[in-house]
C-alpha cells in the first residue's frame, strides 16, 4: 500500500514518486506545457463523423483534436452502442471530458459520461444511484456513508464513496459532494455563454490527485517551501505527515528515486534467482519475455515464473505501461504450476488500480493482459522512441536541476551553461526563465557542438 509521497518540485518540472515503505510503485512527471489533461471539461466542438471507426473528432483546443467513441458517447456504459451519428453531429457544440491524455499520434480520449472527482467523493451528473467503494469493508461505515449520501442527495444525479471517505467527517464529505456539485453547475453554465473551444473545469492539481487517490498516506515530503505551503490545506484531517525536504543530496537520490527511474529505463531486469526480464514497448503492445538464465526442470522453471509474476506486476507500474501486454513466461508442463504463476500474477497486481489481471495461458503458451492506458508511459515522457536514451527535454530538465542545486550552494554571481545543441533547442525562455528564478541569478546557455546529449558543463562566476 502506498504510504508515502516524495515531491521534487524544480525549474519546468514537478516530480511525485509514490513509495511503499521504501520501495518505488509509481513515477509521475508533470512538465510545464506538457500537464495532463485527464478529468477536465471542455466545450468543443464535433469537426468530423467517423462512421467507419463510429467515432468522432471534436477540437477542444488542443493541439489535436480530441476522440469520441460511440461506446463513450452512449448515456448508459452497459447499454447497446449505436452508431456515433445518433449521439453527435458534425458541427454541434459538445460538453466533453477528457479521459487519456493525448498518445503517440493520438488526441485526447473523450467521453459523454463526466465523472468529477474529489478527494472524498465522485460525482456523476445524471446518472443516479450512491455506490460505497469496495474497499471500505465495514458494514456500519457502509451503510453510514450510504445514508449520508442519500439524505443529501438531491435530483438525479450519482455519487460512489472513495476509499478516503472510510472515517471521514460528515462536514468534510458533504463539503465535498456541495463543491463538486457546485463545480458542475459552474461548467454548465459557463458552456451556455461561452464559444468553443474552452475549457471549463480543470481536475485537481497532480498533487491533489496523489493525496486524494492515497488515503493510507503516512508521510508527504516536499522539497519546494512554497509546494508545501500550498498543500498543507491537503493534509487538513488527515494522519499524514507533511515535511520540508533540508537534505543536501537531492530528495530523489536520497529515497533511491533516481536508482528506479534507472532501472525503469532498461530492458532487460534481472532476476534474484538469475533469470531476467526482457521487456520492449511498441506503439501497438508490450512484449514481455521471461529468460530463465539456465533453469532447468519444472521446479527451477516454475521459481523463475513466479519471481518474474512479481516482478512484472512492479515494472508496469513503475513505467505506467498500458494497453495490451503479452507475457511469455518459461514453459512449465504443470497444470498446477501454470495456476500458480497466475495466481502470483494477479495478487502482485492487487493494488494496481490500472491493471485487469489475465486469466490464464493462451493455447501458445503465453499470458495475455491489459492495463488501462491513461498517461503516457515513463519511456514516452523520458525517452526517445525506440531508443533507449533521454530526450532532449529530459537532459535540459536534469541540468536545470543540477544548476539550480549547485547555485544554491554558491555565493551571488552568474551561471554559465554549456550543452549540446539538440538540448539547447529545448531551453524554452519560459524554462530558461524559471532556472534563473530558482538560480537567483541570470543563466548563460552556450550550445557546444562538441557536446553530445548526456554531457553539460556548468559553471559559477
Amino acid at each position: 500500500m502506498i504510504d508515502t509521497l516524495v515531491v521534487n518540485v524544480a525549474p519546468g518540472e514537478t516530480r511525485i514518486a509514490l513509495l511503499d515503505g521504501a520501495r518505488v510503485v509509481e513515477l509521475r512527471h508533470h512538465r510545464a506545457g506538457r500537464e495532463s489533461i485527464v478529468g477536465n471539461l471542455y466545450l468543443g466542438r464535433v469537426t468530423r463523423l467517423l462512421r467507419g471507426a463510429n467515432g468522432a473528432f471534436i477540437d477542444i483546443g488542443q493541439e489535436r483534436p480530441g476522440f469520441l467513441n460511440a461506446g463513450d458517447a452512449r448515456p448508459d456504459a452497459h447499454g447497446p452502442v449505436s452508431p456515433i451519428g445518433r449521439y453527435v453531429a458534425e458541427g454541434a457544440a459538445m460538453l466533453v471530458q477528457v479521459s487519456r491524455d493525448a498518445l503517440h499520434r493520438k488526441g485526447p480520449r473523450l467521453t459523454l459520461r463526466p465523472s468529477l472527482v474529489g478527494r472524498y467523493v465522485v460525482f456523476s451528473p445524471g446518472r443516479g444511484g450512491i455506490e460505497v467503494s469496495r474497499r471500505i469493508t465495514g458494514k456500519a461505515e457502509r451503510a453510514r456513508l450510504a445514508r449520508l449520501l442519500g439524505e443529501a442527495r438531491d435530483g438525479g444525479d450519482g455519487f460512489t464513496l472513495r476509499s478516503a471517505a472510510q472515517g471521514a467527517a460528515d462536514d468534510r464529505i458533504l463539503g465535498d459532494m456541495a463543491d463538486l456539485h457546485d463545480a458542475w453547475g459552474q461548467a454548465r453554465r459557463l458552456s451556455e455563454k461561452t464559444s468553443p473551444p474552452a475549457c471549463l473545469w480543470t481536475a485537481p492539481d497532480p498533487l491533489a490527485a496523489a493525496v486524494a487517490d492515497h488515503p493510507g498516506l503516512r508521510r508527504v515530503v516536499i522539497d519546494d517551501a512554497e509546494t508545501l505551503a500550498a498543500a498543507r490545506w491537503l493534509m487538513a484531517g488527515g494522519d499524514a505527515a507533511l515535511e520540508r525536504y533540508r537534505e543536501d543530496a537531492p530528495i530523489f537520490e536520497s529515497f533511491a528515486v533516481e536508482a528506479a527511474l534507472e532501472e525503469a529505463f532498461e530492458a532487460r531486469l534481472g532476476l534474484p534467482s538469475g533469470g531476467a526480464l526482457i521487456i520492449e514497448e511498441t506503439h501497438a503492445l508490450c512484449a514481455i519475455d521471461v529468460d530463465g538464465g539456465g533453469a532447468t526442470g519444472s521446479s527451477s522453471s516454475l521459481r523463475v515464473n513466479l519471481e518474474a509474476a512479481e516482478a512484472i506486476a512492479r515494472q508496469l507500474r513503475l513505467r505506467a505501461i498500458g494497453g495490451v501486454i503479452v507475457i511469455d513466461f518459461l514453459r512449465l508442463g504443470k497444470r498446477d504450476h501454470r495456476r500458480r504463476v497466475i495466481e502470483a500474477l494477479a495478487a502482485a497486481l492487487a493494488d494496481d488500480r490500472e491493471a485487469v489481471a489475465p486469466e490464464g495461458f493462451s493455447r501458445l503458451g503465453l499470458v495475455e493482459m491489459r492495463r488501462r492506458r491513461r498517461r503516457p508511459s515513463l519511456a514516452e515522457v523520458l525517452g526517445e522512441p525506440g531508443e533507449r536514451r533521454k530526450n532532449p527535454a529530459t537532459a535540459a530538465l536534469d541540468i536545470c536541476r543540477a544548476a539550480a542545486r549547485e547555485a544554491a550552494m554558491a555565493a551571488a554571481g552568474a551561471v554559465a551553461l554549456r550543452v549540446a545543441p539538440e538540448v539547447a533547442a529545448a531551453f524554452t525562455p519560459s524554462l530558461l526563465a524559471a532556472v534563473e528564478k530558482a538560480a537567483g541569478r541570470a543563466v548563460e546557455l552556450t550550445a557546444d557542438a562538441a557536446y553530445q546529449r548526456q554531457d553539460w558543463r556548468i559553471d559559477l562566476y
